[in-house]
């Protein structure tokens, strides 16, 4: 082996809180990070991939809970059920414990949703207990809500210092268009032809996380403005959008371009599927033939969401590799990826 997995471990750990830092304080998060990446953040997604990894930041997963007290009005309930089903992101009980804090205000009583979608998935009270931060020793006594579905950590004690994002960014893009058009399938919609020009409802709605007719529906009410054209090829109907027409929503200093969309949801698959193959216990022990077959069977399983990514050509591991090779291939274009997305 040319790596050590648990040293790599280590480092890729590192690298996906640096860049949920990145992601959450361009959303208003209280922390350091500074951001002027030119793609739109995907709060859904971001927050089931946030659900696991941040388990390895606790003062992250707290600020997130922050900013969820305050804006968790913003995020689109039934899309993040859609983009958990599709792609298998995020642990559902730890999902619901933040849901539950979040629900005894009023004002985010629909957040009871994730709580029905968990109670299945809730870990029998005979169990014994995960540490939700595996870092770190428990401190007082335990949480409640996390306690009965399987998750041992310290009271939850909220500093309230996060702000609403601001609309005069790129990064936030999507929330200034929920703003505009509401907080259903038309805000992605828009800023997905915004970002590529035009396509067909099939590739919007793979890409965007909703139902092919929600889309097509949504598509066919906006061409009746004059300001979203449809042009039939063949059986497909085409939609297409002029930006000029839409450059009021330019309003962050030197925008010359509407920020770019990418599909997170699946790339998230990606990262969570590898780190959970190098997370499996005693794996830098085991022989190089069993390390390859984990990696060839993790590098399988996201090859599909590679492709609802159109990022296919990402990855430039081939499962014919074998041993060494194929692990040292996988883990070089999984660095690459995320490199794509770091300073």
């Amino acid at each position: 082996m040319h790596h050590s997995l648990t040293n790599y471990r280590a480092a890729f750990i590192e690298d996906l809180l640096r860049f949920l830092w990145r992601q959450w304080s361009a959303l208003g998060v209280a922390g350091h990070a500074e951001t002027d990446d030119p793609w739109i953040i995907d709060p859904e997604a971001l927050l089931l991939f946030s659900s696991t990894v941040a388990r390895h930041d606790a003062r992250l997963f707290d600020e997130i809970v922050d900013w969820l007290r305050s804006n968790g009005s913003w995020i689109n309930l039934q899309r993040l059920g859609n983009l958990q089903k599709e792609e298998q992101l995020g642990d559902p009980g730890i999902l619901a414990g933040i849901a539950e804090h979040l629900a005894r205000d009023s004002a985010h009583h629909k957040w009871k949703v994730l709580i029905r979608r968990a109670d299945a998935s809730i870990a029998p009270e005979s169990e014994v207990p995960q540490a939700l931060f595996p870092d770190l020793p428990l401190l007082g006594e335990p949480d409640p809500i996390f306690l009965k579905r399987g998750w041992q950590r310290g009271p939850l004690d909220l500093r309230g210092m996060s702000q609403a994002p601001r609309p005069d960014n790129p990064a936030t893009f999507l929330f200034k268009l929920r703003a505009l058009f509401g907080r259903q399938a038309r805000a992605e919609i828009i800023a997905w032809l915004l970002a590529n020009g035009g396509g067909h409802p099939a590739e919007i709605a793979r890409q965007t996380g909703y139902f092919r007719r929600t889309v097509q529906l949504v598509l066919n009410e906006l061409a009746e403005s004059g300001h979203v054209r449809s042009l039939q090829t063949g059986r497909e109907k085409n939609f297409t959008i002029h930006s000029g027409e839409w450059r009021f929503l330019l309003t962050w200093s030197h925008a010359e371009t509407f920020p770019q969309w990418i599909t997170w949801a699946p790339i998230f698959k990606v990262f969570s599927t590898l780190l959970d193959t190098l997370s499996l216990p005693g794996i830098d022990e085991r022989s190089e033939h069993f390390q390859a077959v984990q990696f060839r069977e993790a590098l399988n399983s996201v090859l599909p969401a590679l492709n609802r990514a159109s990022l296919s050509t990402a990855f430039t591991s081939s499962p014919d590799l074998r041993g060494d090779a194929l692990i040292n291939s996988l883990l070089a274009d999984t660095d690459a990826l995320l490199g794509r997305f770091l300073p």
